[in-house]
Order: structure tokens, then sequence, then C-alpha cells
């Protein structure tokens, strides 16, 4: 039987940093791009990455855009749930005018995840985390970029882009190493990794065991693969089967894909998350 594992498919690196905060539940404080965005870049004004328009959200709770880049929920707000949170942990620019809700929350971790983030100077810094108190890190790789819907309109044959996916896969490689020499330099740290390019390529090499039946065009968008327009209203068009597709528009997955990620990302095997998974590092002491 072919094993069910889906893929992330974030264009940058989404680390989920944990830190116990009691013995059953942890806190949760989100780091990422669009695929972990719950609504950040719906508070910046000055942002054109933004989701809070309609066909987002359509399979949401009422059908409404919440500012996540998916039709509904994305694989932050499935890890939540599975870590025992009733919900994802909230953007920290929704908290920055009520200092006692701030004060409230941060015991239970925020998102910072934001739409257009990455892995350069220009586009972010990180945190020296471990110092101001993280022990927990919870890492997604990347995916291979060049199979999604974007990255294959370069190809007249819409095959995935060799370049981009060869990238994708030595910084999984890379990224490896670094956090075993991080975790052996510092006492306390523990990590759990995902390796997002296996577990997309076991998807688009054999959709049908995952129960997918379009690994390569965007559900909503329009013109060829429904990738030369973004999910916009009036302009782009929204497919009724949602769940038989692996991209909801240009680069990010659909709802179903999501959960299936968390789930896997969750309890998966070495393989797939390593050393450990995402549940025996929320559990680890």
């Amino acid at each position: 039987m072919a094993e069910r594992w889906v893929p992330s498919l974030s264009f940058f690196l989404v680390m989920v940093v944990l830190h116990s905060a009691d013995a059953s539940i942890p806190a949760m404080f989100i780091l990422g791009d669009s695929t972990a965005d719950v609504g950040t870049n719906s508070l910046l004004s000055f942002s054109i990455i933004r989701a809070d328009f309609p066909f987002n959200g359509i399979d949401f709770p009422s059908s409404q855009p919440t500012g996540r880049f998916s039709n509904g929920f994305n694989t932050v707000d499935f890890l939540a749930n599975l870590t025992g949170f009733q919900k994802s942990r909230p953007p920290f620019l929704s908290l920055v005018n009520s200092q006692s809700s701030m004060n409230k929350q941060f015991l239970k971790g925020v998102s910072f995840a934001s739409g257009g983030s990455g892995l350069l100077d220009t586009t972010g810094q990180s945190l020296n985390l471990f110092e101001l108190g993280a022990r927990k890190f919870a890492i997604v790789g990347v995916p291979p970029i060049g199979c999604c819907p974007l990255s294959r309109l370069a190809d007249i044959n819409d095959h995935c882009h060799k370049e981009m996916n060869e990238y994708a896969r030595d910084f999984q490689t890379i990224l490896s190493a670094l956090l075993q020499k991080l975790s052996s330099e510092y006492g306390g740290m523990k990590y759990s990794l995902g390796n997002a390019y296996e577990m997309t390529m076991n998807v688009i090499d054999d959709p049908p065991a995952f129960n997918l039946k379009d690994v390569k065009s965007a559900c909503c968008g329009g013109g060829r693969l429904n990738a030369l327009l973004p999910c916009l209203q009036p302009l782009a068009t929204v497919c009724s089967n949602r769940d038989d597709y692996l991209f909801w528009d240009l680069v990010h997955p659909t709802q179903h894909v999501s959960k299936l990620e968390a789930e896997t990302l969750y309890s998966g095997p070495p393989r797939l998350v390593s050393p450990i998974n995402f549940s025996q590092l929320v559990e680890d002491n």
C-alpha cells in the first residue's frame, strides 16, 4: 500500500517554534511565509501580497476570505489542532492594540508568518531565538518548487523546472546538516525536520495513491494550467472538485492537501520527518 505522505508547498522555509508552557499543551510561535500566514498580511496596509479577497476562503466556515492563501484552512491551522489548540495562534499584529490580550496570548504563542517573507536579508530577519527561550523547533524544508503551476509555465510541455528542484533538494541536505550541528552545540535544543521535497515528489509521481487527480494545474486561476492569472475575482475561475487538486492557486496547496500534510508532519516516519516527528517533539520533555 502506498504511504499517504503529502507535501509542504512553501517557497521558503516554514518554521514552527514550540516551547513548553505546561505539561499538556505547548506554546506555539510560528514563523513562515504565505503557506503559514493566518491573516498577518491583511493587517499590513502597505502589503500587495495578500489573500483577503475571494475566492480565497471559499471552503472556510462562512465561506469568507481570512487572509489565508487557501480555499480554507492551511497546514498551520491543522498542526495547531493536532497539538491541542482549538485554533491557530493569532497574528501578532492583531494583538498590538490590546496590551492585556497580548500578554495573555503570548503565554500560548502567536504567529509571525507573513506572505512574501523568506530566507534572504531583504525579506526578513531571524531572531537569535534560542537565546529568547525557544528549545523545540519544528521545521519544514523546501519542496520541489519547480513543480508548482507557476514554475511549470516555463516549460512548453508543462514539465517541472529541473534546476529549481535541484536547489530545493540541495537545500534539504544542507539544512539537515546544519540542524544536526546546531543541536550538538546548543544543549537542550530539539528539532524535527520535515522533508517536503520527498513528500511532494511522492504525490506527483503517483497521484491516485493519494486520492488526487490533478497535481499540475491550479484549482483557482486562469489560462494555461489555470496559472497565467491569479486567483482573483472576476478574472479567475475556481474548480468545484477542490479535494482532487494538489494546488489551490499558482503556488499554494488546497485545504485538503494541507490537512494531509499536517498529519504527515505530526506522525510521519523518520524517512519524511526526522530525527523525530512533530508529535514526538511536542511530547518530548
